[in-house]
Formats: C-alpha cells, structure tokens, sequence
C-alpha cells in the first residue's frame, strides 16, 4: 500500500512538472512568435512566471464547482491508465488503450459540461461546437488506431510497445500515422493552447474564466494534449523503447517534447479557425475517408497474410 502511495505520488510530479515545463514552452513560443517579451520580463527568464500565474488565478476566485473538481481529477487520473513507462503505471488493464480512450472521451465531455455554467448562452453554444468538434476529430484517430491494433495483434499498451522493439509501426502505417498527427493537431489546435480565437473564446468567457475554475480547465487542456501526443509515441514511435544506448525513459521525454515542440510551433504559425464548417469539411472530406481507407488495406493484408497465408 505504501509503494502504491509513492508511484502515485511520483505520478502526480511528473505530471505538474510537464504541465509547468508545457506552460512555459507555449507562452515562450506565443511570446517569440508576436514579438512580445513575454516571459523574459520576470525574473531568471521567466521560468516561475506559470508559477505567479497560479496563484494570480487563485488570488481572483478559489471557488470552484463539483465538475470542475471532477475536470480536475480526471485531468490526472488519466495517466494512472496511460503508462510514461513499464514501471510507472497504477491501474493495469488488458485492453487499457480502449479504456484510455474512453477517459479521453470523458474528459473532453466534462469539458463541456464545466463550460456550461456560463452565464451567456452564445459562450456556451461556442464551446459545444469546439468539443464536439473534438471528439468528431477522434473518430479518425480510432479509424487509425483499430488498424495498429490488427497488426499488433493486442489492446494492451505494453504489448504494443514490445512489439516495437526492431521497427516502430509508423513504418508499417505511415497513412494512419499521418491522419493521427493531423487529427491530433487539430484538436490541440481547437483546445486553443496558444492563442484565442473567434470560435473558441469570447471577452466575456475569458472574464468568466478565473480562479480555480480557470486553473481546472487549463489543466484539463494540457492533460488532453499530452494524451494525444503520448498516444502518438506509444503507437508509432515505439514508446519507451531503447535507442542504442540511450535509455528509454530519455528517449520517450525527447520524443514527447520534440512532438509537442512541433504542434505548438504549427498551432502558433497556422491562421486561426474560426468557422466550424471548415473543420467539420476537413474531418469528412480527407480525415475520415483516409482512415478508413488505411483500415481497409490493414484488414485485407492481414487477412491475405495470416488467413490465405498469400503474403
């Protein structure tokens, strides 16, 4: 019991160590990018500026709703599911991708439902378009990751991550890889880490959006985009496997802020969208039929493969 207190302690670090190094990273690049000082004009260049910040939130409002404590929790209960490594996960599950997924799902609902209490109807109306957009941007991720799970054979994350141990998937799936990285970022780009936008924030939200309140949805983001880019890693860049000799742990924090580096730096130097019928026209048009496509290739080649043995 005491060993499980101390992993998930360690997790919880981890956790508020990268949610603080991801704050700093996307208000440096927000600040380069508009030519502004940003975080330079605090102290030691600006590292204990998401530090200020929080208790600049709490200082507002430390009232906080019951969904939002739930927001919370989830935002890092999450990764008790989603292992960083094959030592550091607390819930095992055979099929833990499935239910990983699902609590991705959950979390984007209670996203919405926090965002409900508003007390302007058009905000809400706005953040029901943005999250639903999100999860319709998941279904080709699905599409993609049903077609990893025919060719590894297994729902379970460790297992996935062995069976990377000559080549990474992306190899095998370069197609999935490309629509779970364009799907991925444009979900972390409706989440809105780097900037507002017309269709994601409005004066008023943003007035709304104090205190712990704040706090628990910036969270939440953060936690949300982390999943998207460790699943990434898991599924196509082999997870935590070594590199020569390079340990494994390293390796999977080069990989993730490598890829969070590009999605932020992508997010900031794209144009902002602000109109939902040109993502929803993205997701119908190129998203879901290529993943569905890769997904047929991957049935027929392992059908031809390991039922007619033709392959």
């Amino acid at each position: 019991m005491i060993n499980y207190a101390l992993r998930a302690l360690y997790l919880i670090l981890i956790i508020i160590i990268n949610f603080y190094a991801a704050s700093f990273i996307v208000n440096k690049i927000s600040s380069r990018a508009d030519r502004k000082r940003g975080f330079s004009s605090i102290k030691i260049r600006g590292f204990g500026y998401p530090f200020a910040r929080f208790f600049k939130y709490i200082g507002k409002d430390y009232r906080i709703s019951i969904w939002e404590v739930l927001l919370l929790f989830f935002s890092f209960f999450i990764w008790a599911l989603v292992p960083f490594n094959q030592s550091i996960v607390l819930i095992r599950f055979e099929s833990d991708l499935l239910i990983a997924l699902l609590f991705y799902i959950i979390l984007i609902f209670l996203m919405l439902i926090s965002s409900s209490k508003s007390l302007y109807s058009f905000i809400f109306s706005n953040n029901a378009k943005r999250y639903l957009m999100i999860i319709a941007f998941s279904i080709p991720v699905i599409l993609s990751i049903a077609s990893i799970v025919f060719i590894n054979r297994t729902l379970a994350i460790r297992e996935i991550v062995s069976f990377q141990y000559r080549y990474p998937n992306i190899i095998f799936q370069p197609l999935g890889f490309i629509v779970v990285f364009i799907s991925s970022f444009m979900q972390i780009k409706i989440l809105g880490l780097t900037r507002k936008n017309t269709l994601l924030y409005s004066g008023n939200m943003q007035k709304e959006g104090s205190g712990l309140g704040r706090i628990a949805n910036r969270a939440a983001s953060y936690s949300a985009a982390f999943f998207l880019i460790i699943l990434m890693i898991i599924l196509y860049f082999a997870g935590w496997q070594n590199l020569y000799f390079i340990n494994g742990n390293i390796m999977m924090g080069i990989k993730f802020y490598l890829l969070f580096f590009i999605l932020v730096l992508l997010d900031k130097t794209t144009p902002g969208l602000n109109d939902y019928k040109y993502l929803a026209s993205i997701n119908l048009r190129f998203l879901l039929p290529v993943s569905g496509l890769n997904l047929l290739i991957t049935v027929l080649f392992f059908m031809l493969r390991n039922i007619y043995s033709l392959i």
